[in-house]
């Protein structure tokens, strides 16, 4: 059972590492900090608050380089 968790763990962390490289290159910044945080949101099939989970990226730009000539 270990083996199979740490199988789709592995497979998460690929998954999770090409989206994070796809947003590098479409926004041209560098991904700085991942968080993963509780969020109160309103359920739209009850209407009642619910925790749910979310991720916060925090990027920086990429500083432009310019050749001196």
């Amino acid at each position: 059972m270990a083996d199979t968790n740490t199988t789709k763990v592995d497979e998460a962390e690929k998954e999770i590492g090409n989206v994070l490289a796809e947003l590098e290159d479409e926004t041209d910044s560098e991904v700085q900090k991942i968080a993963l945080e509780d969020m109160v949101e309103v359920d739209p099939a009850t209407g009642k608050p619910a925790l749910h989970k979310g991720v916060d990226v925090t990027v920086t730009p990429r500083p432009k380089r310019q050749w001196i000539r």
